[in-house]
């Protein structure tokens, strides 16, 4: 599956790739503007008309003809969702077939993952999200580390752990990157970023997935993650420079730290809204619900909290948007198969361009 990620322009490798290919221009009509022309078709019209009512036997009634109501715009679901890297001794190939159920039950247009390690990316998860029609988002990661000042050996950790998903059979790819935050402290913190294009309306926006720093110990760590939401807002305000001032955009992660953190109001300074509290149903769970734990059976299970601690405001993963969206539905997907297969749930929003 590594094999198609996409690692830079979606064009590299064909210089010659449009992206208005496939598009049928409109056949020319001759014009007839003159005053003779119009008379005469407004005679035939009339002639026409009158010859119906006869050979109807009396007056044509004319109905009406109804106007044609524009096509709803079908909501675009964007799905965030930390997998639990297998950090912990949790084996990839016990959670993957949960993982791609849980993302193809709800069938996202856009999936932000973290904690995507090389043994994520080995196992046939990918493939089969492939096979359903997602293609895998992992930006140009040479480049990053190049960004970065990276001047040591590469290793496996010096991988995008933040990839997205998008459906190609509603979204066209036009941009993408990936920017790793501070490699010194963390490599497998980044944040991954594509232009899409829906194909029914043209409609275009910017996808973002990230994770920002994960201590919490206090001022200190806030502070990385303010920087994290920075780097987010800077690289916003750069690709608005090449695809428009207004283009929208969405963001999704594990940015461990509640709404009431100092990355949150960074991002809401910078024009930023939060779906879990703008949107317009929203979810009563937390996010995060602590590692599923082994039973007798051998297999994971996971919990959602006590209920007096399973409340939204202590929600660590978060769906951000800007103006020109709407969010309609904010969801924390609880069911046990999301709940077996990692510390985190899904989280979804559905979304009105």
């Amino acid at each position: 599956m590594t094999k198609v990620a996409l690692r830079g322009k979606p064009d590299a490798g064909n210089p010659h790739v449009r992206f208005d290919e496939g598009e049928v221009a409109l056949a020319a009509t001759p014009r007839r503007g003159s005053l003779l022309y119009k008379a005469s078709s407004l005679i035939s019209l009339s002639v026409a008309v009158a010859v119906c009512a006869v050979a109807f036997g009396g007056d044509l009634e004319l109905q009406p003809i109804p106007a044609v109501a524009p096509r709803p715009s079908v909501p675009l679901k964007f799905l965030t969702f930390n997998i639990w890297g297998d950090y912990f001794n949790n084996p990839v190939g016990e959670r993957e077939a949960g993982v791609e159920t849980s993302i193809l039950k709800v069938r996202p247009d856009v999936v932000s993952l973290q904690e995507v390690t090389p043994n994520w990316y080995k196992s046939p998860m990918f493939a089969n999200l492939e096979k359903a029609g997602y293609v895998l988002v992992r930006g140009d990661e040479d480049a990053a580390l190049k960004r970065a000042a990276f001047s040591g050996k590469k290793t496996a950790k010096h991988i995008n752990h933040e990839p997205l998903l998008y459906r190609r059979d509603r979204l066209n790819l036009l941009d993408c990157g990936t920017d790793f935050f501070h490699l010194s402290l963390q490599a497998e913190k980044s944040v991954t970023w594509a232009v899409l294009e829906d194909k029914s309306d043209k409609r275009r926006f910017v996808a973002f997935g990230t994770h920002f720093w994960w201590q919490s110990n206090g001022k200190e760590s806030d502070a990385i993650r303010e920087l994290n939401a920075r780097h987010v807002l800077w690289l916003l305000a750069d690709i608005r420079r090449k695809w428009g001032a207004e283009l929208p955009a969405i963001l999704g992660g594990d940015l461990n730290s509640t709404e009431r953190s100092i990355a949150h109001a960074m991002l809401r300074n910078g024009g930023f809204l939060n779906a879990a509290s703008n949107a317009d149903t929203r979810s009563p769970h937390c996010s995060h619900h602590g590692n599923p734990k082994r039973g007798e059976d051998g297999k994971y299970h996971g919990s959602l909290r006590p209920e007096n601690n399973d409340t939204p405001d202590r929600s660590i993963d978060h769906i951000y948007y800007t103006k020109g969206i709407h969010a309609l539905r904010h969801e924390i997907v609880t069911d046990q198969t999301a709940l077996d297969v990692s510390d985190h749930c899904p989280v979804l929003v559905e979304f009105s361009l």
